[in-house]
């Protein structure tokens, strides 16, 4: 039976996972974290046990591999989880380890290149070759490139780098003059500055230049989703796709608000990038719904828990956490190609809402998603 969950995390402040074990708890799972000593995940009591670890200046030295390697060896998962991106370059990183390797690789999606997972521009490009419909995107290396590939686009057009997350790395631009704005940076660099990017590869988690591209992507107008799911060796076991109805900070930030929405085009590009991937474990297809046509629009892939992926059935339409455990214990079949499972919700996500605006009519005339009966959490999360 798959019931102990090892998560990882690096994120120090990000909120998002947090929730996770309240979900994987409900579900059946024992779960235990590694994780920074102050983070948000740690605070939680839903976990049967922690292994925290301080971040001094820099929770992403790789003095962490040696942790999750004694925390894998120590606990012996069923399954190890990465909570951010982070993570799983750590984990992609320590797959190769004898030890702990089998255990980490069985976690992961399958796919042979593992780029692909943490590449925006990788990931739409398979897209692309797998039927999935996505935004033009075009990789550039500097302000050079990214001025003479702007007109094949057109204004405004959308700035991402390949590595990022929580709208990090995401920026949009609406002429010539903020785009060079927004790529000043990647004009030459120093021979100092070389340096410390090699050291800091060295010594911390964190994509190489080479790996950390850097593309130009057709702005498509439109309402902007996100559609969590669970999966194993790329079987889909449930998902629930949502529209971005608030965002915080600004329009490309993470939601604040979420509502239901039932479209058979998001449920079969989930299943098709799920069984491209192989993909083991949660994560969530970055979407728009073009206002004009209605066609949707895969922009990018989060390879880990969402914050949303702790909802139960009363909430939306399916228990994600619910699915995955008896999804891995054989309990009931992934889903087939057929109509998706829907249901019509609005939520607003705590603390975002709030601190979007203290005001909002979402606290009080939709669903507000406070931890209630996670007290130092909820305390946490309402303090920063």
């Amino acid at each position: 039976m798959v019931k102990k969950i090892l998560i990882v995390a690096l994120a120090e402040k990000w909120t998002g996972i947090s929730r996770l074990p309240g979900g994987l708890k409900r579900a059946g799972f024992d779960v235990y974290a590694y994780a920074p000593k102050n983070s948000y995940l740690a605070k939680t009591s839903f976990l049967n046990g922690r292994m925290l670890y301080p971040t001094f200046t820099y929770a992403r030295s790789k003095v962490v591999y040696l942790g999750i390697i004694l925390s894998i060896l120590r606990l012996r998962p069923d399954l190890v989880v990465p909570g951010d991106e982070d993570a799983l370059l750590a984990l992609q990183a320590l797959a190769k380890f004898p030890l702990i390797g089998k255990k980490i690789t069985s976690s992961l999606p399958g796919y042979t290149d593992p780029s692909v997972l943490l590449s925006k521009s990788k990931f739409v490009a398979k897209c692309a070759k797998w039927g999935v419909r996505v935004p033009k995107n075009i990789e550039v290396k500097n302000l050079q490139e990214a001025l003479t590939a702007a007109p094949r686009l057109g204004f405004p057009l959308v700035v991402k780098y390949d590595f990022g997350y929580g709208a990090s790395g995401v920026e949009v631009v609406h002429n010539e003059e903020q785009l060079i704005k927004s790529l000043s940076s990647t004009q030459k660099v120093s021979l100092v500055t070389k340096i410390k990017r090699v050291i800091k590869t060295l010594l911390f988690v964190v994509p190489k230049d080479d790996e950390n591209g850097l593309s130009l992507q057709q702005y498509i107008s439109g309402q902007v989703g996100l559609a969590p799911f669970c999966a194993q060796n790329g079987a889909v076991f449930a998902a629930n796709p949502m529209l971005k109805h608030k965002t915080y900070p600004g329009a490309t930030g993470p939601s604040s608000v979420v509502v239901g929405v039932d479209n058979q085009e998001i449920h079969q590009a989930i299943l098709t990038v799920a069984k491209n991937l192989s993909y083991t474990g949660f994560g969530s297809l970055d979407f728009i719904v073009e206002q004009k046509t209605g066609e949707a629009y895969v922009i990018e892939l989060n390879p880990r828990p969402v914050p949303t992926v702790h909802f139960d059935s009363d909430l939306c339409a399916q228990d994600l956490c619910a699915s995955f455990y008896k999804g891995l214990n054989k309990q009931f079949k992934p889903h087939d190609s057929g109509a998706p499972l829907y249901k019509s919700f609005t939520i607003a996500l705590f603390p975002n809402e709030k601190r979007r605006d203290p005001q909002s009519p979402y606290l009080t005339q939709s669903y507000h998603d406070i931890p209630k009966d996670d007290e130092v959490l909820m305390e946490a999360l309402d303090r920063n």
